[in-house]
């Protein structure tokens, strides 16, 4: 699938990158026509990319929603594999996050939570956080999950990778306010996080003591 479609002066549309290698390579032909091209001419095809990209959305909103279903799979395997994929398209684009969580995926990574693979759990922080960094909106979705914030308030008292993933999870989701508020209210939260706030590892007590102060 081409990036970005040029027009050359034959008229035929080619992968910038690849018709410009040709160029450089000395080749001035024509791949299509093997006609002489003008090397100065190449015309970005706005209408084609633009179907390139409708085409690619549409994919990638099928494929959002074809993959909910299969996080809830028995096959741990294939849990992984889903999530990994999901944490790829979040990263992506902004566009990518708002569908997933249009898709209604909160509640099921909430419930992922509770796996017993180590890996499941650590990829679902990771996710989670990356949905709700600078979104309100996904930060109150979240805490509307019923035992959502106990669930991830629970993850300060585990192992090491897991505790950083959940303070910093709960650092971005406390610059809500009406999050916030839901933070503070869980039992053994402020006791684990000043536990936290002596730790070792610098990110981890520094994510402890801001959340402390918000």
């Amino acid at each position: 699938v081409m990036v970005d479609p040029v027009e050359t002066s034959s008229g035929h549309t080619f992968e910038r990158s690849a018709i410009e290698k040709r160029f450089a390579d000395g080749n001035n032909l024509c791949p299509l026509t093997t006609t002489s091209l003008d090397t100065s001419i190449l015309r970005p095809n706005k209408t084609l990319r633009q179907s390139i990209e409708e085409w690619k959305d549409r994919n990638t909103m099928i494929q959002i929603a074809s993959m909910k279903p299969k996080l809830l799979s028995e096959e741990e395997e294939k849990v992984l594999h889903c999530l990994g994929l999901l944490k790829d398209l979040c990263e992506q684009r902004d566009l990518h996050r708002e569908w997933v969580v249009l898709e209604n995926y909160i509640p099921v990574l909430i419930e992922l939570l509770g796996k017993k693979n180590r890996d499941i759990r650590t990829r679902v922080l990771v996710i989670l956080f990356i949905l709700a960094k600078n979104s309100d909106d996904t930060k109150e979705r979240i805490a509307k999950v019923d035992n959502a914030i106990e669930s991830i308030v629970r993850f300060l008292g585990r192992r090491i990778e897991e505790r950083m993933l959940a303070v910093a999870l709960l650092l971005e989701l406390s610059r809500s306010e009406s999050v916030r508020d839901c933070i503070g209210k869980v039992q053994g939260c402020i006791l684990l996080l000043v536990t936290m706030s002596s730790s070792d590892d610098i990110q981890a007590a520094r994510d402890a003591s801001e959340l402390l102060e918000n």
